[in-house]
């Protein structure tokens, strides 16, 4: 796919950030963003990023396929996170970690991983994945 200018700059908060919508009115974050609030139906919502909160892994999945272009991320961990200040879940990418250090409750932060690069643009693709958290496994990957 060639590479957008509008669609990059349309996209680029759920590619670099974990941007979601917060509710004052009823506390609870929404992710991802939406402009009225699941909980309550309040339309008053605020920006808020979720890309500074730890979470711990609730459950997860392993690919071992990959589509052209991604083979070298073989095998590719997919985990659903709860955020551990806002319980918000999140479907995100593992990443420095070996599919058998993968277990329940394993705590984990964001980090911008390099997903891609397009050699004909000459862009490199980055987006938020997750890592265990230094110490909360016996490799402590970087």
């Amino acid at each position: 796919m060639r590479f957008s200018i509008p669609r990059y700059w349309r996209e680029r908060h759920s590619h670099y950030r974990l941007y979601a919508k917060k509710c004052p009115k009823c506390g609870r974050v929404n992710y991802p963003p939406s402009n009225i609030c699941r909980y309550c139906g309040s339309t008053e919502l605020e920006d808020y990023y979720l890309d500074s909160e730890k979470a711990k892994i609730i459950s997860w999945t392993i690919i071992y396929p990959a589509p052209e272009g991604f083979e070298e991320q073989r095998p590719r961990i997919i985990a659903l996170l709860e955020t551990l200040e806002t319980k918000t879940h999140i479907i995100a990418p593992l990443a420095d970690i070996l599919p058998e250090e993968v277990k329940e409750g394993l705590i984990v932060e964001p980090v911008l991983r390099r997903i891609k690069e397009d050699r004909e643009a000459g862009l490199i693709h980055y987006a938020i994945a997750y890592r265990p958290v230094i110490g909360s496994i016996g490799t402590n990957k970087q």
